[in-house]
């Protein structure tokens, strides 16, 4: 089953951008940032042709904080694609 949507496409440095937008949105994750984007050669079957971000953080990441960035992710990926 193809599931793809329409997605605007962001250049990396924007899609970052956006990530680190979306992120700052928890205070739990205040020092967490993305870094970069982990594209795909072809799209998934949901049509995303990016698959993950790389994160870096002043300090460990708890259970909590994995949860957020995972989520962040995965509604970044669910609306947007590289350019």
């Amino acid at each position: 089953m193809d599931i793809r949507t329409t997605r605007h496409a962001r250049s990396q440095y924007d899609l970052i951008q956006l990530l680190n937008w979306e992120l700052a949105a928890y205070e739990k994750c205040e020092g967490t940032r993305f870094t970069s984007i982990s594209s795909m050669a072809q799209p998934d079957p949901s049509g995303c042709n990016w698959r993950d971000a790389r994160v870096q953080s002043d300090h460990a990441l708890d259970l909590t904080e994995r949860g957020i960035v995972h989520r962040v992710i995965e509604q970044t990926r669910r609306e947007f694609n590289l350019s």
